[in-house]
């Protein structure tokens, strides 16, 4: 590729965005081209480990939730009070599932709801460390032993990393082999074969190997 046509893409592509890519290769906006391009391919290597993460992370939650409130839309008991932006996600995904022309049912709505809202509920909420992890949640995580902070704590910089790529934002400068060994961490306190499973499949180290 002739400089002329890579900076003509960078422009196209946003003098902003590319910036901080130009920046990290000296100026060279061949080798930020290149950099951008392995960022989406690194990015979406991390696409598989996280959305296990995220569907077994609802799953189990969900799943210790409705057996110990005993009923599957565990939200409308009145043991949990929920936050005021924990009720508001759910009267989202109600809204977003009638949108449709859909009639929710329980397992619609805890499917429509985003990661960030199982991440909140292992957060301190409105005594969610009483009536939410002590009485139900710690089953959902049998491989973690710690504190229900330490467990919020890796989640949710899992959800912002998880956010960041869902943005198309730059994950090239960050440590990400400590970001996969989290995510597999993660997946370890949930089902140890389920983390085997995805680190044996996971494209992540293959692609870190040809990092330019």
């Amino acid at each position: 590729m002739e400089e002329a046509e890579a900076k003509r893409l960078c422009t196209l592509l946003s003098p902003l965005r590319l910036a901080d890519y130009e920046l990290r290769c000296g100026g060279d906006p061949i080798a930020a081209l290149r950099l951008h391009c392995w960022n989406t391919e690194i990015s979406e290597a991390f696409y598989g480990p996280l959305q296990y993460l995220e569907v077994a992370m609802r799953g189990c939650m969900t799943r210790e939730l409705t057996s110990y409130f005993g009923r599957a839309d565990w939200w409308n008991d009145p043991r949990p009070q929920l936050t005021y932006g924990g009720r508001q996600r759910i009267d989202e995904a109600v809204q977003q599932i009638q949108r449709i022309g859909l009639s929710p049912t329980p397992h619609m709505v805890a499917e429509e709801l985003a990661f960030g809202f199982y991440v909140s509920l292992l957060g301190s909420g409105r005594g969610y460390d009483q009536r939410l992890w002590r009485t139900a949640l710690y089953r959902a995580f049998p491989g973690y032993r710690g504190r229900r902070q330490g467990l919020h704590r890796q989640v949710d910089h899992l959800r912002i990393f998880r956010n960041k790529i869902a943005y198309h934002g730059s994950i090239h400068h960050r440590h990400l082999v400590a970001d996969h060994d989290a995510i597999l961490l993660c997946l370890g306190y949930i089902d140890a074969g389920l983390a085997a499973t995805v680190q044996r499949h996971s494209r992540v180290p293959e692609v870190l190997g040809r990092r330019p």
